[in-house]
């Protein structure tokens, strides 16, 4: 039962308020910014170093990021400058930089954010590359998301709901 406790309730805590505030900037980032707005900014070097400059001094963890990046796709960013913000914003943020320049020197510190940097825009490119190669449509894939997500699984998410809201889990566990 610690075990069912720890993954339900333990575990559930510590993420779900970070999920609520991707979920909460993903709606304004598919509310406020039209669609497919930021199609014409949305790939290649200048759009992946924009992405990197949002998504490395904010503090983000991978959990909040995964539905901005799904607002940010459904606003026509390219898929791999979409996969830049997911691998720099949870990298690294300024505290993380603070750390690492008075623990290790701002030397390591320099090389540390270049080395996410360089990867991250080279696995973008490489993405789009691949996405353009297979010619995939990712609007309209995103377009057919309610064909592929079955009725039960898409109600699921009213259980994680009720499971982040204590007096409610209390009522159901």
């Amino acid at each position: 039962m610690t075990s069912y406790w720890r993954a339900v309730v333990d575990i559930w805590d510590d993420i779900v308020f970070w999920l609520a505030i991707g979920m909460v900037l993903a709606a304004l980032v598919e509310t406020l910014v039209p669609p497919l707005a930021l199609a014409q900014w949305g790939s290649g070097l200048a759009a992946m170093g924009m992405m990197l400059l949002v998504g490395i001094p904010i503090y983000i963890c991978a959990t909040a990021s995964t539905p901005v990046a799904a607002g940010l796709l459904l606003a026509g960013i390219s898929p791999g400058t979409v996969l830049v913000f997911l691998l720099a914003g949870p990298a690294n943020n300024i505290a993380t930089m603070i750390v690492v320049a008075r623990e290790l020197g701002r030397t390591t510190a320099l090389i540390y954010l270049t080395g996410i940097a360089h990867c991250s825009v080279a696995l973008g490119l490489g993405l789009d590359a691949l996405v353009a190669w297979q010619k995939v449509d990712v609007v309209a894939q995103l377009a057919d998301e309610g064909e592929l997500i079955p009725h039960w699984l898409a109600m699921s998410s009213l259980l994680l709901l009720m499971l982040g809201i204590k007096p409610i889990r209390r009522l159901l566990l």
